[in-house]
């Protein structure tokens, strides 16, 4: 086999992989801002929700909810509105012990900028997609 040909076919494989590659998607784990909770957002129903998988602090003093944070529920109910945005749903906060409006817009493939709205005041952060999922899973 020539040199091209081998080449050639290299160039075929790697675009063939490249572009049957699903695209990115939220449903994975995901850390907050300082890695202080990481979360596991995942298809419930038709919507998606997250959970919190892992926590720096267990139970953390200094906030409102004084449950445990791992197993909790905190984003429910977003609906897709496009291949990388979710809205509609509600975000949990355990430091408040509020649920706000929330949605969801993943800016890149390790990016999700995740924002919570009270009327028109609205706050944002962006969470890392985690390298790797956490083990064991969280029963619920």
């Amino acid at each position: 086999m020539t040199h091209r040909l081998r080449a050639l076919l290299s160039a075929l494989v790697f675009l063939s992989a490249s572009a049957s590659a699903a695209p990115p998607t939220a449903y994975d784990e995901w850390w907050t801002p300082g890695f202080n909770a990481r979360v596991r957002i995942e298809p419930c129903g038709d919507n998606l929700c997250g959970t919190i998988v892992w926590a720096w602090d267990e139970n953390p003093q200094d906030i409102v909810d004084k449950q445990p944070l791992v197993g909790q529920r905190i984003i429910v109910g977003m609906r897709a509105e496009g291949p990388s945005r979710w809205n509609g749903g509600r975000i949990y906060n355990p430091e408040d012990g509020r649920s706000y409006q929330a949605s969801l817009t993943l800016k890149s493939a390790n990016n999700l900028l995740v924002e919570g709205c009270v009327m028109f005041f609205c706050k944002s952060q962006v969470w890392r997609r985690a390298d790797r999922p956490s083990c064991p899973p969280v029963a619920r």
